[in-house]
């Protein structure tokens, strides 16, 4: 039996040092500053809307070439 407390004192230690692990690392983590994240946000507002405007219009284009073709549901 005291082989299992022993045991499980040591999982929970191993635990516990995971966890001061992850806090020392996120203590070394630059944050952005309110401006770089606006701008990050942005910058990737602008992308995703572009690569959908792209798509879309990708998809519009091969869709009526199918069309042209007589191939398709319609």
């Amino acid at each position: 039996m005291s082989n299992f407390f022993a045991s499980v004192q040591h999982g929970t230690n191993e635990i516990v040092g995971y966890f001061r692990g992850v806090v020392e690392e996120v203590k070394k983590v630059r944050w952005p500053t309110r401006k770089e994240l606006v701008s990050y946000t942005i910058t990737v507002v602008i992308v995703c809307t572009v690569m959908f405007v792209l798509t879309y219009g990708f998809d519009l284009l091969v869709t009526r070439g199918f069309e042209l073709l007589g191939i398709g549901n319609s």
